[in-house]
């Protein structure tokens, strides 16, 4: 691998921190080129003795052929993290004793001449001889103390290589200064030379060899840190490796569970597709079955149709291994029952079995219809609910989560447009059935209501009636109508003279039913009966538009009334007969309007006070009068003329109560 020196020596020239000196050596512990040899060299000559030991020990394995080392390398700089102790060893003492062997008077210039060296050695060096040789002030103890100091420091952070020389030196210039004359403190002998030279050689060995101990052990305590470091490297590549191995099987078990759903969702949407084909209804509930089964774990499925004409629920068909299937399918269910699937027809959605389980504490559901949930959706067509699908047992593998209760869902849905696609939700057996039944019935019904009303109704009110016969409310219903009754004046008189002849007597009433009955029915009213010479009718029953429309109609038919009977009363008298005329009363008030009478015959009649009311008034009319009560004046008073007349006494009422006589209608 090629090294590039120029970058590692930008680097070394721009204040590089002990990091990148450590980078640089990596690079250069195998190299063998001169660029790099002069690179060590310079890193040999480094502050750090980590840095010093490690340059010096790949000079000296890289070029053994006249490498320089600044300094003893130890152990540790000089041997591998694979190495073992007893190799550390060797290699350490081949090490110091190639060091010692080739070292030589160069390195010791070199290292006088550095500026560190000359800043922390040489130059106290100095001061200390000068203060000791030429000061008559300090004692020759100062100096002595002082020097041996110096020479301490030197030994601990250089080497005795150069401490002894340094000891040398001074005791030289001493002699010197001494034969010149010029010492005035220290007096040198030659006893006393060799003392201090011994004595300075001595504590430069011991502070030597206390320093390349502190070296070796500093040298090992960073080498065990350079291994733990590693170590921790190692180690969390490892972790590293394994939360990406972690990482890679779950995304090898996302993707095997994504190609298991994309194979189930490919299935499920084929099983759709042929679920929105189906024209059967047998065919559609077998594919809802066996889909909710293979798709879901519903082992025991029941779909169940909403009949809105029959206000009840029942089931339509059950998968093949139902629990119990005879029971479930005889059932029958009234809408207004509180059962579970009658619940869901009614408010729709999907429940589970433990919301139906809560619903139930407060709202029990019917004893009679024990039906059992697992889960039950409803089938929405669009805005209108079709029926339920209710599972009532699971198998082992089923699991209900939202993904699922979607699924449920869509399918409830499919299979709700795929029945009312078929069209067989009213056509099935059962229906078939009821309908042919409700048609006969409709057919009774609608011949019955006929033969009541169609000779005493208008064609036109027969025929709305026919076409919505819910108009129409057998049995009472309450509501506001306004009475009608007409009676022939001078009937008793006339039936007196002609006792006789009592088809003349006959022929004059059914003149007057007759005009009367065609006016009523020609303004929509209703003849509710014939009592001798009298006429009761109703105006707004069976059919209304608006109450006060009913009191407007009631009155123009009797005035057209009043009119045709004058015309009536003048052939009477040009026949030579009693001249007879009518009088009318009309109330408008609630009444309860139905079919009254037994099974055998029935009449369509008004009962209540507001009928008593009308038939009192009708008795207080003269003839050719037509008098209404105040309630139906206030409905159409800006639509006529009256005239006002006193209160009448009526029987069964305390109080008086206000007429009104009938004058014409306005335009």
């Amino acid at each position: 691998m090629s090294i590039d020196f120029d970058k590692i020596e930008k680097s070394l020239a721009q204040g590089p921190t002990e990091t990148l000196k450590r980078a640089a050596l990596a690079e250069l512990a195998e190299s063998a080129e001169p660029r790099a040899k002069k690179i060590l060299e310079t890193l040999a000559r480094d502050k750090s003795m980590a840095i010093k030991l490690l340059a010096s020990s790949y000079l000296k394995k890289n070029f053994p052929d006249g490498a320089a080392v600044s300094t003893t390398a130890s152990p540790a700089e000089n041997s591998t993290p694979a190495q073992s102790p007893s190799a550390i060893k060797t290699q350490a003492a081949s090490a110091t004793a190639s060091s010692a062997a080739s070292q030589s008077g160069g390195d010791i210039f070199q290292k006088i001449f550095d500026a560190d060296f000359i800043k922390y050695a040489v130059t106290p060096l100095i001061i200390i001889a000068v203060l000791g040789l030429f000061s008559p002030f300090i004692p020759a103890f100062f100096f002595f103390s002082a020097y041996l100091l110096l020479i301490i420091t030197i030994s601990l952070f250089y080497d005795k290589q150069i401490a002894i020389p340094s000891v040398l030196a001074v005791c030289l210039i001493a002699m010197l200064f001494y034969a010149m004359g010029l010492v005035i403190n220290f007096r040198p002998t030659f006893l006393l030379m060799a003392v201090f030279t011994l004595v300075g050689s001595y504590i430069s060995i011991v502070a030597t060899e206390l320093r390349e101990k502190n070296i070796n052990s500093r040298s090992v305590v960073e080498d065990l840190k350079s291994q733990l470091m590693q170590m921790k490297k190692l180690i969390d590549k490892r972790k590293d490796f394994d939360e990406a191995q972690k990482d890679m099987d779950l995304v090898t078990k996302m993707k095997n569970d994504l190609n298991v759903k994309s194979r189930r969702l490919g299935e499920t949407l084929i099983q759709i597709h042929e679920l929105i084909s189906s024209q059967k209804t047998d065919e559609i509930i077998d594919r809802v079955t066996k889909l909710l089964a293979r798709q879901i774990g519903a082992k025991s499925v029941s779909v169940w149709i909403s009949n809105s004409k029959f206000h009840s629920i029942y089931p339509l068909g059950c998968s093949e291994k139902h629990i119990d299937p005879q029971r479930y399918m005889n059932m029958n269910i009234s809408l207004d029952e509180e059962t579970i699937v009658t619940k869901v027809s009614r408010e729709g959605g999907f429940y589970t079995g433990g919301e139906l389980k809560k619903i139930a504490e407060y709202e029990p559901f019917s004893a009679e219809f024990d039906i059992k949930s697992e889960f039950c959706a409803s089938m929405d067509a669009g805005n209108k609910i079709v029926g339920v699908i209710n599972c009532e047992e699971v198998s082992d593998t089923f699991e209900l989560n939202d993904e699922s209760k979607k699924l449920i869902k869509l399918i409830a849905d499919v299979a709700a447009w795929a029945l009312k696609n078929a069209g067989d939700l009213e056509l099935s057996k059962r229906d078939l059935q009821n309908i042919k039944q409700l048609s006969d019935k409709e057919r009774e019904e609608k011949k019955k209501i006929r033969s009541i009303f169609d000779k005493f109704v208008s064609p036109k009110v027969i025929e709305e009636i026919m076409n919505n016969p819910s108009g129409l409310s057998l049995g009472g219903k309450r509501r506001a109508i306004t009475m009608f009754f007409a009676d022939i004046r001078g009937f008793t008189s006339m039936s007196e003279t002609l006792a006789g002849n009592p088809e003349v007597v006959l022929d004059v009433v059914n003149r007057f039913h007759s005009s009367m009955t065609d006016i009523i029915l020609a303004n929509g009213g209703t003849i509710d009966k014939y009592i001798g010479d009298a006429l009761m009718a109703l105006f707004g029953a069976p059919m209304s538009s608006k109450i006060e429309d009913d009191a407007y109609n009631t009155i123009a038919a009797a005035m057209a009334i009043k009119t045709e009977c004058l015309k009536i009363r003048e052939k009477l008298i040009h026949e030579g007969k009693t001249p007879v005329n009518v009088g009318i009363g009309i109330n408008t008030g609630e009444v309860v309007v139905g079919m009254v009478g037994s099974t055998k015959m029935m009449n369509y009649t008004a009962i209540g006070d507001a009928v008593n009311t009308a038939a009192r008034i009708e008795a207080n009319a003269a003839g050719g009068q037509v008098l209404i009560s105040r309630a139906t004046y206030e409905l159409v008073k800006d639509r006529i003329m009256v005239n006002t007349l006193d209160a009448i006494m009526v029987k069964g009422k305390r109080e008086p109560v206000e007429i009104f006589e009938v004058t014409g209608l306005k335009q």
